[in-house]
């Protein structure tokens, strides 16, 4: 699974721009020194509420070392789907519900640092400290309610586009940080014992999956960069801004840019939920094509995993409804779909392709059609006559 703060980062872009765009009679400066978009250490108290007890243990560190013996097993076992294996991958660190939610907060802080960035030029109101209190429960929620449900999390470390006034030179955020593999044990271990499945093969299953995501960022380094310029990219058209202007644009400006902001928004978050469908159904199609042929108890670990989506209890089916994250799993069936369809069509060599840079990944109408992508992309091959 990729990070959870991309979605966020949305989420926070957009509530930039309404609060930018407050009415007048709530738009009055308050004397409030806090000019962040969230209450970061609200949304941790929430979260860390609504996941449960620390459990975190000593043998955590000696399970994370078994974990990178497993994906040091796996990874050459890649290359009949992948080409090549992951040769040099991130080590794996056990977490319990309060680590995930930690870990996952410098992600998002991370993510929304060039928001609060802009946030920060403009003046705080009612409207705005109200816009933070309820972004920062919606975000702690959320955050509580994943930590119940990850297993497992590969965090590539997106670095977006610095914000920066006229005339400052740059913080140097954009250093270059360690990428990371994660799997949540207490609810994997709650997966084990809830579908009977045997813990070694299916903690093989979950290594394999984010060992994928691993191979696709490490051994691609455009892909890392792609996506942050996209986010980059949708988060100015959201706020309306030039990162080189002296301050933000005033409310009146941004209401009347707003339909042109929608549509570049749209835009940009079409062309991430693309490539964020490829990972992550291509990640799904290695697991199903190596787990097959070298996992034992493969049928088992999917009918576990195909009744654990079917067994959603309403409360489940509402957040996911009501969070967006059902969009999020739909793009493991998006893009295992493609990634069937394109093999059957041209072969795993043909599939590799997306990986080869930006312009050859499927947009969201080839995707739902993979046979207008096979032809471009044949097409484009094709020596001229």
């Amino acid at each position: 699974m990729a990070p959870p703060g991309l979605r966020l980062l949305a989420v926070g872009a957009a509530a930039a721009g309404v609060a930018a765009a407050s009415l007048r009679a709530l738009a009055r400066p308050l004397p409030v020194e806090d000019r962040r978009l969230l209450d970061w250490e609200e949304v941790r108290r929430i979260a860390h509420s609504r996941s449960g007890p620390r459990r975190a243990e000593a043998a955590y560190a000696d399970m994370g070392r078994e974990y990178d013996a497993m994906a040091r097993e796996l990874a050459p076992l890649m290359a009949e789907v992948c080409g090549t294996p992951v040769d040099d991958f991130p080590p794996f660190t056990v977490l319990d519900r309060h680590g995930f939610i930690d870990r996952n907060l410098v992600i998002a802080q991370r993510l929304f640092a060039p928001i609060e960035r802009i946030r920060g030029q403009i003046p705080d109101s009612r409207a705005t400290a109200l816009g933070r209190s309820v972004l920062s429960r919606y975000v702690g929620e959320l955050f509580g309610f994943l930590s119940r449900r990850v297993l497992g999390q590969y965090d590539p470390v997106l670095m977006l586009a610095p914000v920066q006034t006229a005339g400052e030179p740059a913080d140097g955020s954009g250093d270059a940080e360690p990428a990371a593999l994660f799997l949540v044990e207490p609810n994997v271990r709650g997966f084990e014992e809830r579908h009977d499945v045997p813990p070694a093969n299916l903690r093989r299953w979950l290594v394999l999956h984010e060992l994928t995501h691993a191979w696709q960022f490490e051994a691609h380094p455009w892909l890392r960069e792609h996506i942050g310029g996209l986010m980059s990219r949708m988060l100015m058209s959201e706020l309306g801004g030039d990162p080189a202007a002296p301050k933000p644009p005033s409310a009146q400006v941004m209401v009347r840019s707003l339909p042109s902001m929608v549509r570049r928004q749209l835009d940009a978050v079409g062309t991430i939920q693309a490539v964020m469908s490829v990972c992550e159904g291509y990640s799904n199609f290695v697991m199903h094509q190596v787990g097959s042929r070298h996992l034992a108890d493969f049928d088992r670990l999917e009918q576990a995993f195909h009744e654990r989506a079917q067994q959603r209890n309403l409360l489940e089916r509402l957040v996911l409804a009501v969070t967006g994250m059902n969009m999020k799993l739909r793009q493991y069936e998006v893009g295992e779909h493609f990634a069937e369809a394109v093999t059957a069509a041209g072969g795993l060599e043909l599939l590799n392709r997306v990986w080869e840079g930006p312009e050859m990944m499927p947009t969201m109408a080839e995707l739902r059609a993979p046979q207008r992508w096979v032809d471009r992309v044949t097409s484009a091959a094709a020596p001229a006559r």
